[in-house]
């Protein structure tokens, strides 16, 4: 299956370097700049693999499920458990986030919807922050599943 990334897909001009689809093919993360520090966001796929869906006005408010902004450097690389229950970012800053659902704490503002609160997005909380490394972490390729630092 060949993808092409909707121009809604950005991290407000900035650049991302890492993007890796859930295994269950619902939605997918980025990671990368974010206006003063690293940025990791979770998107739904369904408007990606479908034309439709993405003109379903239905979906505009749901396109980002989440945006995560702990890392304070640019994020370098993210990748999903093969489980999909928890999420790995890696940053400049020398810190690797393993993020995971967090029960729901009400409405939150989203990154790129058209309302200020929206009820329906996933929320993500840190659950370990992994430390000790000497310099930025980068991922390899998806295979060895390995992030390195």
């Amino acid at each position: 299956m060949k993808l092409l990334k909707p121009p809604w897909v950005n991290h407000n001009g900035k650049p991302i370097f890492s993007l890796d689809i859930h295994p269950d093919g619902q939605k997918f993360a980025t990671g990368g700049q974010g206006e003063d520090s690293g940025k990791v966001v979770i998107w739904n796929l369904a408007p990606v693999r479908s034309e439709a869906e993405e003109k379903n006005n239905n979906h505009h408010s749901t396109r980002v499920l989440c945006q995560m902004d702990n890392h304070l450097a640019c994020v370098n690389c993210v990748r999903w458990s093969n489980s999909g229950s928890l999420l790995a970012s890696g940053s400049d800053d020398k810190l690797v986030m393993i993020w995971k659902p967090a029960t729901f704490i009400g409405p939150s503002a989203v990154f790129g919807s058209a309302s200020s609160l929206v009820s329906s997005t996933e929320q993500w909380r840190c659950c370990s922050i992994l430390r000790g490394h000497t310099g930025g972490t980068l991922c390899r390729g998806r295979s060895s599943g390995v992030v390195e630092g």
